[in-house]
């Protein structure tokens, strides 16, 4: 193998870890997110929340409607009970008992009221219960996934480490400076093949000079436009 094949056996090994890497990375990023899982049991939790709270106003009407039954069943017996035969104070009477049932009605009402309320919240507590154990169930066979696929990743980036190293033994130390120096400028990319006559990196056509130069592999020519090192194997 040429100089330049060399280059560029390590440079297609270092592209493979590269994208490998940064699956992996997404892979760990991913398995530190659970952003529908999150947000599924947030509403959950509202929802929990506001069931509670129309669940008082339930029982707050509750003993409203009971406490008016109770001063109405007080009054009616005090009206019937025979123990009073004023006119006026049976008038009286008469009139406070009707006015005791008409507040019963407004009453009875709101406690209605509440009662729909308290069952449309256990609807959309059912609901988001239901979402969010979903959610779960997705989350743990994604993870079951990833997990799979980040230990394939580990796998072949520890195979690809183990074939850069036996790379590495054909690169002298300064082409590897070289290499390694263009790798941080070029965004990893060091080593490019000429294509139909131009450089894979940037597709200007290097002059003729530089081909010539180029072909034989055992000297490093860079591209005139990019300065990537030129590979026409």
């Amino acid at each position: 193998m040429t100089r330049i094949s060399n280059l560029f056996r390590l440079q297609t090994l270092d592209s493979q870890i590269d994208l490998h890497q940064f699956r992996l990375a997404e892979i760990e990023t991913r398995l530190g997110q659970h952003p529908e899982l999150d947000q599924a049991r947030a509403e959950e939790a509202s929802a929990r929340t506001a069931l509670e709270s129309v669940q008082q106003t339930l029982r707050r009407t509750e003993e409203e409607t009971r406490r008016q039954q109770q001063r109405i069943a007080e009054t009616d017996k005090t009206l019937y009970g025979g123990g009073v035969s004023n006119p006026k104070e049976l008038e009286d009477l008469q009139e406070e008992a009707a006015s005791l049932r008409r507040y019963l009605s407004v009453l009875e009402e709101r406690q209605l009221q509440a009662m729909i309320q308290f069952e449309d919240a256990e609807k959309t507590v059912s609901g988001a219960q239901a979402r969010r154990e979903e959610q779960e169930r997705n989350r743990g066979e994604e993870e079951k996934r990833l997990f799979e696929e980040r230990a394939q990743q580990q796998s072949t980036l520890a195979t690809l480490a183990v074939q850069r190293e036996a790379a590495l033994t054909e690169v002298s130390a300064e082409e590897m400076g070289k290499y390694s120096a263009l790798r941080q400028t070029k965004r990893g990319v060091a080593v490019v093949r000429l294509e139909g006559g131009s450089c894979a990196g940037c597709g200007v056509a290097p002059s003729a000079a530089r081909i010539d130069s180029a072909r034989s592999g055992q000297e490093i020519i860079q591209c005139g436009n990019c300065g990537r090192i030129l590979y026409l194997g």
